[in-house]
C-alpha cells in the first residue's frame, strides 16, 4: 500500500478575512454582478481541535492542512497551505498532519492509513478532535483583483453563510474592506467558528 500524493499546489501565504451569518443577502447586492457565477459544489470534513488554531479539512479525498502565519493589528490573517495529500497516507505523513497542527502525534499501529481507518483510528481516538461534515456551496469570483469567496454551508442541522476575500497584500484586503463597510476586526476563521459552534475550549 502506497501513498497517494494528490494534487501539490504551493501557493504563497495570503491575508485572509473571514464572516459568517444566517444571511449575507445585504453585502450580496453590494458585491453584485461579480458574485452571480455558478456554485461549486463539494461534501467536506472538518477536523477541529480545541488545542489547535489551524484548519484541517478533507475534501475531494485530500487531507488538507492551512496553518495560521501571523494575525495583524487590524485583526486580518496570514495564512500557509502546509500539507495536501490523498489517501491512503503514510504514518510519517499522519506524524507531519500533526506536527502541522502543532499537536504531539499519536502512538500508530498501521504504516498507511485509508481514510475510514484515519478517521476511525487517529481522529477518533483523541477526544480533543471533531470531526464537522459540511455540505458547501461555493462562489468564486475576483473583487478588485482579490480572490473573493460566498458560500453556503449546510452542517449539524443548520445553514450557514460565509463570505472571504483574500490577498498576499493585506493592504488590500483592508481596502477591499473598507469598500464593502466591513469590519477586518470582525474576521472570523473556519477553526474558531466551528469550535464556537461546537463549544470548544481553546
Amino acid at each position: 500500500m502506497t501513498e497517494s500524493d494528490g494534487a501539490q499546489i504551493v501557493m504563497p501565504p495570503r491575508w485572509e478575512w473571514r464572516t459568517f451569518a444566517g444571511s449575507l443577502a445585504e453585502l450580496e447586492a453590494k458585491l453584485g454582478c461579480l458574485a452571480q457565477v455558478p456554485p461549486r459544489h463539494s461534501e467536506e470534513l472538518y477536523l477541529v481541535n480545541g488545542r489547535s488554531p489551524h484548519n484541517a479539512k478533507i475534501r475531494d479525498g485530500l487531507l488538507d492542512v492551512k496553518r495560521i502565519k501571523q494575525t495583524a493589528s487590524t485583526g486580518l490573517e496570514l495564512w500557509e497551505a502546509a500539507l495536501k495529500r490523498g489517501f491512503p497516507i503514510s504514518a510519517p505523513t499522519i506524524g507531519s498532519f500533526f506536527a502541522a497542527l502543532d499537536l504531539a502525534p499519536p502512538v500508530l499501529r498501521r504504516g498507511a492509513y485509508q481514510m475510514d481507518e484515519f478517521l476511525a483510528d487517529v481522529i477518533g481516538g483523541d477526544p480533543a478532535f471533531r470531526a464537522v461534515a459540511v455540505v458547501k456551496a461555493r462562489r468564486l469570483f475576483s473583487f478588485g483583483g482579490r480572490r473573493a469567496e460566498l458560500a453556503r454551508l449546510s452542517f449539524g442541522g443548520a445553514e450557514v453563510e460565509s463570505f472571504c476575500i483574500e490577498d498576499e497584500s493585506a493592504e488590500r484586503v483592508e481596502a477591499a474592506l473598507k469598500e464593502l463597510d466591513l469590519d477586518p476586526a470582525a474576521n472570523t476563521n473556519y477553526p474558531t467558528f466551528f469550535k464556537r459552534f461546537l463549544s470548544l475550549a481553546a
